[in-house]
């Protein structure tokens, strides 16, 4: 075998991040509430060469599935940590239930996002953290994001 010598594993590095982005998708772990009574967990899928998301969550407790795309529309003119981006996309529940998302970026592999049914009904959710994050989070600052989403 042949010693590639010291600069070796920036190669490896290299073909290692090459191979996540050419498989295809990202995945970042969603957690949330669903009508306010109800835990959602789930994934978002990212395609970085689309710039688009497909986002899958089920509710703890009322077992219901919401899934859909999203994609961006909103990029901030500079961003060093990926902070400000956003995107909409709709979810279609199993309870028929439809809901319009919105979510913008905290950095380059977090953010949060918050949907509405016809009805009014609220869905908030974090993605790129993990569950107990996500919670100390949404307790902190879900009221900021919900007086923006208004």
């Amino acid at each position: 075998m042949e010693n590639f010598g010291p600069g070796s594993s920036g190669l490896v590095l290299c073909v290692a991040v090459a191979c996540v982005f050419l498989s295809g998708c990202v995945k970042f772990p969603i957690f949330g509430s669903y009508y306010y009574r109800d835990v959602l967990v789930g994934t978002a899928d990212y395609n970085p060469f689309s710039g688009t998301s497909y986002i899958q969550v089920d509710s703890r407790v009322h077992k219901v599935r919401c899934e859909g795309n999203s994609h961006g529309s909103y990029a901030p003119l500079f961003s060093l940590h990926g902070a400000g981006y956003g995107g909409e996309g709709d979810l279609k529940c199993s309870d028929g239930r439809i809901f319009r998302v919105q979510w913008a970026t905290l950095s380059w592999g977090t953010g949060y996002g918050v949907g509405r049914d016809r009805d009014g009904g609220r869905m908030t959710f974090v993605y790129g953290m993990e569950e107990n994050e996500a919670e100390n989070f949404l307790q902190k600052e879900l009221p900021v994001i919900l007086k923006r989403s208004e």
